[in-house]
């Protein structure tokens, strides 16, 4: 399910997602978990009562209450836990909600804690309903997560890490001979690599109780293979609260944690070299399984590949009217247009321009140092990017402009004068001088998936660059050279990395070849 691809036998997501609820209701109804909700959802009790009397408030819609519909929704499923669970509102606690979060949906665990916050509303309406239904206010619940959260670093960790980040900016000095000369700088993707990278590292030590927080210990004394090991052993064992780490994610952790403490322990140079000679690290930077069937299924279907390349086109359609009439939608339908909007406006540019996500929220509009441009009197929208925003330090300098039914220049427009607008009203850091708004890599991505899986081409914003090297170089006469510089990277990388090679169809037209060139040569030889 969580890919969103349709399994074999099923034509769509949408044909498999259907029948996957039908088999769950059964089960459900077969196992009586069922008849047991729907008992439990019609009992009288202290949580039917503090409902009632919440609906009846929002009903009357007393001014000054700052209740909604989507406060009574998120009350009512953790009704449903607390009640799964043997509790009356007046048992709650935040310890209590935290654990029936753990082992929630996402979707759940925002209403829960949404409904926490209600609760403590209520007690400001106490003249208005009966206070013996409430539980006591209810603490800030923790973050319940499957994600890492870097913890508050001790001080000198910390500035090490920034000046880390400010030598990879201006550029490393060299040692020896070139003493007093300085590499290239490198771009902000790389620093915010390495970045990630050392707090990911210290995260580990914090969790492996190796690195005390509430001390300032110096940053040498983690610079040895024995932390670094540790690090390694408990995240591939996956023994740390947070969902375990792609293969190539570790790898790229620990070359980023290696660089980072030969700062401090140079020695560890030749130790690095025999640490990824492991088994573990074998093939590493091959395609990804779930990047090389998603490219396949797409090199296969000419109507898939068509579909990638319209994508911007049809999020724009779902987008456009939904955010012209934003405001008279209801909380669930804003969200997904704006999720259509941002996914619009990241295809068109995307899919004509396959820049790395992470470029393209840093992006500007505006200013005199801007990078992207919308000339008056122009179809095109043209770019200039410097090598510090591209990841390996290359001058972008082109323009896209229509291709098909597909008119990037029209739907960037349309997202700067109407669509953006609403975006950076959700956004906690709005920025106008950037491309979108201020929406991050995560946000991005979130409504790309969406979006994607509501057209049935389910997909994140990395796989992007898979589909545009894999369709071209499953193209006859396309160079792999060719698709190397529209991805900015290394022929060698994009063969290796980058682009699926459909090996059966090729072999196909190989076969194919060879008769035509037979035939060829017969008829020649019969004249």
């Amino acid at each position: 399910m969580s890919d969103k691809n349709a399994p074999d036998g099923f034509e769509t997501f949408k044909q498999f997602s259907t029948w996957h609820s039908n088999v769950k209701s059964l089960m459900e109804h077969a196992s009586g978990e069922r008849r047991q909700r729907d008992i439990l959802r019609g009992i009288e009790d202290d949580w039917s009562r503090m409902i009632d009397t919440t609906a009846d408030l929002i009903r009357r819609t007393h001014r000054g209450t700052g209740l909604q519909q989507n406060d009574l929704i998120a009350v009512t499923v953790l009704r449903n836990v607390a009640r799964e669970h043997g509790k009356q509102p007046q048992q709650l606690t935040s310890g209590m909600i935290h654990g029936w979060m753990k082992k929630s949906s996402q979707s759940q665990k925002a209403a829960m804690r949404g409904a926490a916050s209600t609760l403590n509303k209520l007690h400001k309406l106490k003249d208005q309903l009966d206070e013996s239904l409430l539980p006591p206010p209810i603490a800030e619940i923790p973050m319940v997560t499957d994600r890492r959260i870097t913890p508050k670093l001790p001080e000198t960790i910390a500035d090490d890490i920034s000046e880390c980040e400010d030598d990879l900016r201006r550029g490393e000095a060299y040692g020896g001979l070139l003493e007093g000369l300085r590499k290239p700088g490198r771009s902000e993707s790389t620093v915010k690599n390495a970045r990630e990278a050392a707090q990911w590292f210290f995260s580990c030590m914090a969790e492996l109780d190796l690195l005390d927080l509430s001390s300032n210990p110096n940053t040498e004394s983690f610079a040895n293979l024995s932390c670094i090991q540790a690090a390694y052993d408990a995240e591939v064992a996956g023994d740390f609260y947070w969902k375990p780490l792609a293969k190539t994610t570790v790898r790229k952790n620990l070359e980023g944690t290696f660089r980072f403490l030969r700062r401090f322990n140079p020695d560890l140079k030749i130790a690095q070299r025999a640490f990824f000679e492991g088994a573990y690290f074998q093939g590493w930077d091959d395609m990804t399984e779930a990047n090389q069937e998603f490219c396949r299924r797409l090199v296969k279907s000419d109507a898939r590949k068509l579909k990638f390349f319209s994508l911007a086109r049809l999020f724009h359609q779902k987008a456009a009217p939904m955010i012209g009439r934003y405001h008279d939608l209801p909380h669930n339908q804003q969200a997904q247009a704006v999720n259509w909007a941002a996914a619009a406006a990241a295809a068109s540019v995307l899919t004509f321009l396959p820049l790395r996500a992470d470029t393209l929220v840093n992006l500007s509009v505006e200013g005199k140092d801007a990078h992207v441009f919308l000339p008056t009197g122009k179809k095109s929208v043209e770019f200039a990017i410097p090598p510090e925003l591209v990841k390996n330090n290359r001058r972008i300098k082109t323009s896209i402009q229509r291709r098909g039914t597909t008119d990037p220049r029209k739907i960037l427009d349309w997202w700067l004068d109407e669509a953006r607008p609403v975006l950076m009203t959700r956004l906690q850091n709005p920025d106008p001088a950037l491309l979108l708004g201020g929406a991050g890599y995560a946000k991005l991505n979130k409504a790309w998936r969406f979006s994607t899986a509501s057209v049935d081409l389910y997909m994140n914003l990395h796989q992007v660059r898979h589909a545009i090297a894999s369709i071209l170089w499953n193209e006859p006469g396309t160079e792999l050279n060719v698709i190397a510089a529209l991805l900015g990277d290394q022929p060698a990388t994009v063969a290796r990395k980058y682009a699926f090679f459909d090996d059966e169809t090729h072999i196909e037209r190989g076969m194919a070849g060879m008769s035509a060139v037979n035939a060829a040569l017969e008829k020649g030889v019969r004249k």
